[in-house]
């Protein structure tokens, strides 16, 4: 007799696609979750891609509450799309989630935040529910909350920056970001939506909310693919700890890491596109 998995994740929104013709991919990163009779969206993806590869891949949208990682555009831009399908449902976030954001590149800034007013998405049926802090949405399952920073390779992105009330420029450090933790019966399975926090810090930080060392799985963005030259070797060397049986990196990770983690992981490489369905 085949178990009933713990936790079910599908792949909505992701940088490639080809596990099936119809579907399509951007930059950008959205999943559906199945886990303990309960049902969530975890981040929106940049367009209306999630709506339409949730519909090729045969997920019910109706009614399911969204949790975001964080305000960048390219997790939360398809959030009207979502909303039309969801109807009215609770949205997770931090309070920092509408805060104008930009990348600097060359000296030019550009507007890289949430691309809705808040009055808009609840004209739309979202019910935002904000907090700081690490919170349990259901049982067995957490949303991080801002995560603590301790790795020190795992610094701030210098080409991601905020206005100060000066109007200088700063850099920004992202305390909206924040991940999904699941805790099954043989352990934690962590999905990352970009991890500007840093990876090894997310996976720290999920230990530590809730009192579980063993982490099976982590999948989601890693953003491995900026600074990754860097941040990847030291990241590689604290992955041999875990001892994980899933790591499926994507969205921001970057063909060149994802190549490494490949290499270093064979057995427990999972290559995470739209369509990707994780099973715990």
């Amino acid at each position: 007799m085949t178990l009933k998995p713990e936790m079910r994740m599908v792949t909505l929104t992701e940088n490639s696609a080809g596990l099936r013709r119809e579907v399509l991919a951007e930059h950008g990163f959205s999943a559906y979750l199945e886990f303990g009779g309960r049902r969530l969206i975890f981040d929106s993806g940049q367009t209306t891609t999630a709506v339409h590869n949730a519909r090729v891949l045969g997920v019910d949208l109706e009614g399911v509450p969204i949790a975001l990682s964080h305000g960048h555009y390219d997790h939360t831009g398809g959030l009207l799309s979502l909303l039309k399908e969801t109807g009215g449902v609770d949205v997770y976030a931090h309070p920092d989630v509408f805060a104008p954001r930009y990348s600097r590149r060359e000296a030019v800034l550009r507007q890289i935040g949430i691309p809705f007013r808040r009055e808009d998405l609840e004209k739309r049926g979202a019910r935002f529910d904000l907090s700081r802090r690490a919170r349990e949405l259901f049982p067995g399952l957490w949303l991080t909350g801002e995560v603590h920073r301790l790795a020190e390779f795992e610094e701030a992105s210098e080409d991601l920056v905020v206005l100060s009330e000066e109007g200088d420029i700063i850099l920004d450090p992202i305390l909206d970001d924040q991940a999904l933790v699941l805790v099954l019966k043989g352990g934690l399975f962590v999905l990352l939506g970009c991890a500007h926090s840093g990876m090894i810090n997310t996976l720290e930080h999920a230990r530590s909310i809730t009192g579980e060392e063993t982490i099976l799985g982590v999948a989601g963005g890693t953003h491995l693919g900026f600074g990754g030259e860097y941040k990847l070797p030291k990241t590689i060397e604290a992955l041999r700890g875990f001892d994980l049986e899933i790591l499926a990196p994507s969205h921001c990770t970057g063909f060149a890491a994802a190549s490494a983690l490949r290499s270093e992981f064979p057995e427990q490489f999972v290559k995470n596109s739209v369509g990707t369905v994780i099973e715990l």
